[in-house]
């Protein structure tokens, strides 16, 4: 915390958004300041000793919401003071790089998936017939809670879990959640960031895929994206999820960045 003894000397203090928006110096940084404002955790810091880092957590809810965002290709020579932080916690530490930028040789790349970021426009996705239904609201259903809540860090008490998460999921300044008959969901946060929505927490039952269910939700999010001033929608999806991609290019997304997380190297004793 901002003035903490243990952040060896790092000064860290609480940013907003709006504070962050200087630092994006190209349309990839700026792209990931919307995505933070759609998924914003509690506790967001930053510091002039690591410019254009963004430090992130949220009771250990997603990688996103709980790792360092190094928003520029160029990565500070250390990131010690920002993954230290996290070490101190009781958290692996992990940092996000973008596509383009080389990475100290203290951090090591964890073993997932790239994430891919699409974009595509709001009214092109939302055009046309999906041919399944879909509903909105302005809460989040009790499915999507749940399945944000058991990310929770081990040892959380449910109560606690489920309100960390609701807290992440109505984090915007402005979100919507899709629904479907079959049990599907999905969330739209209107992030108030370069008239860029974020689409996030899609969700099929198995027994429901491959019959529209998704591309009813995306229809009906993108159309209230346009209905709220968004000219463009924006997802992540990892690369690896074939049927996912295939369906978003379906719709209009191109990737536009992706982005790795990575984690401290061993320290020698």
């Amino acid at each position: 915390m901002p003035g903490d003894r243990s952040s060896r000397q790092t000064r860290w203090a609480p940013a907003t958004v709006t504070q962050l928006l200087p630092l994006a110096d190209d349309a990839t940084a700026l792209l990931e300041l919307a995505l933070l404002a759609a998924w914003r955790p509690r506790t967001i810091l930053s510091t002039p000793d690591l410019p254009d880092c963004v430090l992130r957590e949220h009771a250990g809810l997603t990688k996103r919401a709980n790792s360092l965002l190094v928003l520029a290709p160029k990565v500070p020579a250390r990131l010690s003071a920002a993954t230290d932080w996290y070490l101190r916690r009781g958290m692996p530490g992990l940092s996000m790089l973008r596509h383009d930028a080389s990475p100290p040789p203290e951090l090591r790349p964890v073993p997932v998936p790239r994430v891919l970021v699409m974009t595509a426009q709001a009214d092109l996705v939302a055009d046309g017939e999906s041919g399944a239904s879909s509903t909105l609201t302005k809460m989040p259903p009790s499915s999507l809670i749940r399945r944000i809540a058991r990310r929770a860090d081990p040892g959380t008490p449910s109560q606690q879990a489920v309100d960390d998460a609701l807290a992440l999921l109505t984090s915007a300044p402005v979100q919507l959640f899709a629904r479907t008959p079959g049990g599907g969901h999905g969330r739209l946060a209107i992030t108030e960031v370069a008239g860029t929505a974020v689409i996030d927490g899609l969700f099929v039952p198995p027994e429901e895929r491959r019959r529209g269910a998704a591309t009813a939700m995306i229809k009906a999010l993108a159309g209230a994206a346009h209905a709220h001033g968004a000219s463009t929608v924006a997802l992540e999806v990892e690369e690896d999820n074939a049927p996912a991609v295939t369906c978003y290019r379906r719709l209009g997304f191109s990737t536009v960045h992706s982005h790795r997380y990575f984690t401290p190297e061993p320290r020698r004793p």
